[in-house]
């Protein structure tokens, strides 16, 4: 069961350098540059199709107009399929809440201990669901850790 694991592992891997981020979101370059290449064929394609059809049947000022439309409904349909087809890579891993993963989230992100725990003091509700959620005593502990 190890070396499965261990494939499956070194298989990310080799995945990971197909992968690029665009604005913050992780996808396969392949399937973006077989997107862009669809949207753009079939955006391209209904504007000249509509010129070609809409002068038979539409006024010649609104040819142009008509033409312009059915592209951005090809794009939307484009937008729909890909979307079906091209699943998202993200790889989400939900880690508990410690003071130790706080702690580090707080460095990573250059924020101030006392700052954050004034707000939340201050804001009844944010520190309500805070309570709730478990986080406030793993943010007192973390406090408490560093000497404060």
């Amino acid at each position: 069961m190890a070396n499965h694991f261990d494939q499956n592992k070194g298989s990310r891997a080799e995945h990971k350098n197909n992968f690029i981020e665009i604005l913050g979101d992780t996808v396969s370059g392949n399937q973006l540059i077989i997107s862009i290449i669809l949207s753009v064929s079939v955006s391209l394609g209904g504007y000249k199709l509509g010129q070609w059809f809409f002068p038979r049947v539409a006024d010649e000022g609104m040819v142009n107009s008509y033409s312009l439309l059915l592209g951005i409904t090809g794009t939307i349909i484009i937008l729909i399929v890909c979307s079906i087809f091209f699943k998202p890579k993200r790889i989400l891993i939900e880690d508990e809440i410690s003071s130790e993963n706080m702690l580090e989230v707080f460095k990573d992100l250059q924020l101030d201990y006392a700052e954050e725990l004034r707000l939340i003091e201050e804001d009844p509700m944010t520190k309500k669901e805070l309570e709730e959620l478990g986080v406030l005593s793993n943010f007192n502990k973390m406090g408490k850790g560093d000497g404060k």
